[in-house]
């Protein structure tokens, strides 16, 4: 419904009016003059942008939103974006604005907090399922009545519209004032609790206006949005809203990409744009390929982070317009650079401060105001600051001081012209025998030294000096760090003697937080650990090569394994992700026994309450930077953890190895680590002697019959758990059988063979002495990534998979129907979930996808997939100990599950049904369940199989569950060329 522009009251572009009422105001003043222009060339004047939000906001009043509701926006830098911010605006709902990039941990966080009436998402963008992501929103949050999408088909999902088939009367003017909240912002605090930040009418409009005028903004100029539109530096600083108020006109890209954002520079004549540092820095790289025109910008900002002096000389000098810089907060006070500041003053400051009212403090840890000039922390308080933030009684007593302050975080100094020059945030700086030093210069300063790739700067607790300041530096290329030279380079490069770095070290991978930060605390760890290395014990960092190829991976893999299984080296290849990655003899064995003592192989040995912190122990002082271990674990682990008799295995039951070398294959490129110099050449040799041979030869297979023994035991066994289930001993029980191979074993031929015609989620090939063993993993046990993300797979439910369409067709259906297949999958999950509650915050578990079907090899599964985040102090091994074993390898519940297998099968499992892993330095781990699987030790060879096992089994159904299971193998034996 189109609104009479003309029955609003007028205002100058100085007065403060309810936001909603902005674009009315817009429309009248300009008209048709082009407002908006996306990617493709579709243009929206004024006027025609007006409409359409008049449009969208009546059927968002018709479906029931109200004035005072909040509206999360979910969306990139489409019109989508533009007609949902503004249409909510027009009915005086609150816009609460997520980043495009937050996924469901950080959504379902916001949810909670703002409790929105309405969700607005795109349509599917990539792999990214918003309107899934949508339907767990409505589920779990009860506020949550709508979700609106901006899309061009119908949906028939209940309580899902598309954004521009709103439709309804007209929409009634809400009644507003100017201390009223317009908009919620996301705070970019570091606390890893969400934050909102309440903007009013009058301050946000006072933002953006003041903003656009003192950054020169006009009709004539074309404002290009690459970064998030629901960024307050994008949005009104001045940003979108700074060019709507004086008739410009604003460009919108979901890419920040040189090739896509620079073309449109020059097709669209861009005068403006909005950086953060980091691109800034690939704009200026970019430009030694990317060659279009950029004549026509006059002005780049750069905010959101400290920009070092010298990307900002690289920038004007490469880009070749105004620069100007850009410092604040969403929680309010903006600093600027001034157009016609001296050039010095636009690379060395971050500017001062918007308003004359713009009060600002810069004090000491005691909230002292410091001397003229010196470092401290940032306190401002102002006319379009907040005085809290959204629902944060805590927060708000640690971030706003008594007198209505706030707390920016920030360490700056003030020069004689009131620019302020940022540091670095309060927690980045050193104090070395009471001198405060800030972080960020000693970075900065390293950062321009020769062979320096990029340098972080920790200070690390010192008996003699209180903090004495180590600094990792990540080298260029193939670059060698010497600490005397830098030492050296530093004072001739004019650093005071007590800013120069106590402790040096190199690194060539950062560890990061969850915000993909470098992790400084993990950094002080590892200064801590090498300066307690005695000399003749030095810690060790793996040498990097990269080669080149054009062999697929998968084959490349096979190649080098079957070179190196002639030269006697133990190893272990896993598949993940589309890297086969093999990890080369021991340069350090950690292994658990029967009885949980943890040992490892420079002699130590830790015994804790719990398997799960004596392996955090073990591996938190490796000194080896940057290491991935490789790991198996044995069923009867297991046992350990549930405090179970062990009869069969007296240990190792868990090994972990940190490898002396590696070979990681990806697509197109083979990368090299070693922790011996002397071992890259070989390394290199293995490598092209593999390019160079040829496949395993797959032309001797064994004649394997899986259905020739074992019949009769195996359905005793399954009779006599169905019968303990149904007098209620326990749930769910797995019993497997083994079947002896005839003849000797082609490992690595058999690997190749079998997995060509598998699809696993995971696959492995191994050697270790006389033991060997490959497989095809059906299913994960666990996954935790960096950032504490948790993730498990059960599969429970199972039919074969022939190769024949209809015939498969028709077992998924029967699978998908089966009474006795969806309980026995029903009782795994819950169990799943009950499992990760144990290692992980409550309200972050969930199923994300229930009861897909899944095909591995010569079988299909039912499949469901659970996910959670670790609580705080919980590690990967937590999960690990927790959800050990799958519970598609034990049963339900895990304890009697145990003594069942071990009463009804009266040998020990080894590797089968226990779990292949690596473990990163980063915190992360990947166990893949060891089923589909040959094994090979001491001229013995096997396979081994089991089914789930339900009150309803009956033991034929069983056995040819086995049987299928099996046929994932057996018929891909290759005889080895020994026999």
């Amino acid at each position: 419904m189109k609104a009479d522009i003309s029955e609003l009251p007028m205002s100058t572009c100085d007065k403060p009016m309810p936001l909603g009422h902005c674009l009315a105001q817009w429309a009248r003043n300009y008209g048709d003059r082009i407002a908006l222009i996306n990617e493709t060339g579709q243009c929206l004047s004024y006027a025609q942008l007006h409409d359409r939000v008049e449009h969208i906001a009546s059927g968002l009043h018709a479906a029931g939103l109200r004035a005072g509701d909040h509206a999360m926006v979910h969306m990139p830098n489409t019109f989508g974006f533009f007609y949902s911010f503004f249409a909510l605006l027009r009915v005086g709902v609150i816009p609460v604005m997520a980043m495009p990039n937050q996924r469901e941990q950080d959504i379902d966080a916001l949810m909670a907090l703002a409790q929105p009436t309405a969700y607005f998402i795109p349509d599917d963008v990539g792999e990214h399922d918003y309107l899934t992501l949508a339907q767990r929103m409505q589920a779990r949050h009860e506020s949550l009545r709508l979700v609106v999408m901006d899309g061009d088909v119908e949906h028939e999902t209940r309580n899902v519209q598309i954004l521009t088939a709103l439709k309804g009367s007209a929409c009634p003017w809400p009644e507003q004032d100017g201390r009223d909240t317009a908009v919620l912002l996301l705070s970019g605090g570091t606390t890893g609790m969400p934050k909102l930040i309440p903007r009013t009418h009058g301050d946000y409009f006072y933002n953006f206006t003041a903003s656009a005028r003192l950054c020169g903004f006009d009709r004539e100029m074309v404002f290009l949005a690459v970064l998030p539109a629901a960024h307050n530096f994008t949005l009104a600083s001045p940003g979108v809203l700074g060019t709507f108020q004086c008739g410009g006109t604003v460009v919108t890209s979901v890419s920040a990409s040189c090739d896509e954002a620079m073309p449109l520079i020059e097709k669209y004549k861009v005068t403006h744009v909005a950086l953060v540092p980091p691109l800034a820095k690939l704009w200026v790289e970019g430009r030694e390929w990317e060659d279009s025109d950029l004549s026509s910008l006059k002005l780049i900002q750069v905010g959101g982070a400290r920009l070092e002096a010298g990307l900002a000389r690289q920038l004007v000098d490469v880009i070749g317009c105004k620069l100007q810089q850009v410092f604040g907060m969403a929680e309010g006070l903006l600093c600027y650079t001034r157009l016609d500041d001296p050039l010095n003053t636009i690379i060395q400051t971050q500017g001062r401060p918007l308003s004359p009212k713009d009060e600002v403090r810069i004090v000491d840890e005691d909230d002292h105001d410091v001397p003229e000039g010196q470092a401290g922390q940032l306190l401002t308080r102002g006319p379009y600051t907040i005085r809290g933030y959204f629902r944060a009684p805590v927060q708000n007593a640690s971030s706003f001081t008594e007198d209505g302050f706030y707390r920016s975080g920030d360490l700056v100094r003030r020069d004689a012209n009131g620019n302020l020059i940022v540091e670095g945030r309060i927690k980045e700086q050193i104090n070395r025998c009471g001198e405060k030093i800030s972080t960020a210069e000693i970075e900065e300063a390293i950062s321009l030294l020769h062979g320096v790739h990029v340098a972080a700067a920790v200070g690390v607790p010192d008996e003699l000096l209180g903090e004495r300041i180590c600094v990792f530096i990540k080298p260029e290329g193939s670059q060698t760090i010497d600490p005397l030279h830098i030492k050296t380079a530093l004072r001739e490069g004019g650093l005071s003697d007590y800013k120069v770095p106590d402790q040096i070290e190199t690194i060539f991978e950062w560890p990061l937080t969850a915000a993909k930060k470098v992790d400084k605390r993990r950094l002080v760890a590892v200064a801590l650990q090498r300066a307690s290395v005695s000399p003749d014990a030095k810690s060790s960092s793996y040498l990097h090569e990269s080669m080149t190829t054009n062999a697929p991976p998968f084959e490349l893999a096979v190649k080098v394994a079957e070179v190196i299984r002639h030269e006697t080296i133990n190893y272990v290849l896993y598949e993940r992700h589309g890297e086969w990655t093999l990890g080369l003899e021991c340069a350090m064995r950690i292994t658990v026994d029967s009885d949980g003592t943890v040992c490892r192989s420079d002699g130590n040995s830790w015994r804790s309450t719990s398997v799960s912190e004596s392996i955090e122990q073990a591996l938190a002082d490796i000194p080896f930077d940057n290491w991935r271990a490789y790991g198996r674990a044995e069923f009867e682990f297991a046992y350990l953890t549930y405090g179970l008799e062990n009869p069969h295995s007296a240990g190792p039951l868990l090994t972990i190895v940190i490898p002396k070398s590696e070979i990681r294959i990806r697509l197109g490129t083979v990368q090299l680590r070693t922790l011996d110099s002397a071992e890259m050449p070989q390394l290199v040799a293995i490598v092209e002697a593999a390019e160079k041979n040829g496949l395993p030869r797959v032309d001797s297979p064994i004649a394997l019959d899986v259905r020739s023994t074992g019949s009769v035991q195996y359905r005793d066994i399954v009779a006599s758990a169905v019968q303990d289930m149904r007098q209620g001993r326990y749930q769910k029980v797995i019993l497997s059988r083994a079947v002896e191979i005839p003849s000797g074993v082609d490992m690595v031929a058999s690997y190749y063979a079998g997995r060509k015609s598998n699809t696993p989620v995971r696959s492995f090939l191994l050697k270790d002495g006389e033991f060997q063993a490959y497989g095809f993993s059906p299913e994960i046990v666990v996954t935790v990534d960096a950032e504490g993300n948790v993730a498990t797979q059960p599969l429970a439910g199972t039919r074969a998979l022939t190769g024949a369409p209809e015939k498969d067709q028709q077992l998924r259906k029967e699978l998908e129907s089966d009474v006795k297949e969806i309980a026995e999958h029903a009782v795994s999950v819950k169990l799943a979930v009950q499992e990760m509650l144990q290692a992980c915050q409550a309200e972050s578990v969930v199923v994300d996808e229930f009861m897909t079907v899944q095909e591995r090899g010569s079988v299909q599964h039912l499949a469901s997939h659970v996910k959670g985040v670790l609580t705080p102090g919980a590690s990967a091994w937590t999960a690990f100990e927790k959800l050990f074993p799958a519970v598609t390898a034990s049963g339900i519940p895990k304890r009697e599950a145990l003594e069942s297998i071990n009463r009804h099968e009266g040998r020990a499992r080894g590797l089968y049904s226990g779990c292949v892993l690596i473990a990163e330095s980063d915190g992360s781990l990947d166990a893949a369940l060891v089923l589909r699987s040959a094994y090979r030790d001491a001229g013995r060879a096997s396979l081994q199989a089991g089914a789930g096992l339900v009150p309803h089994s009956t033991p034929e159904r069983e056995w040819e569950e086995t049987c299928e299971k099996l046929t994932s193998v057996g018929p891909y034996l290759i005889s080895s060329k020994e026999h």
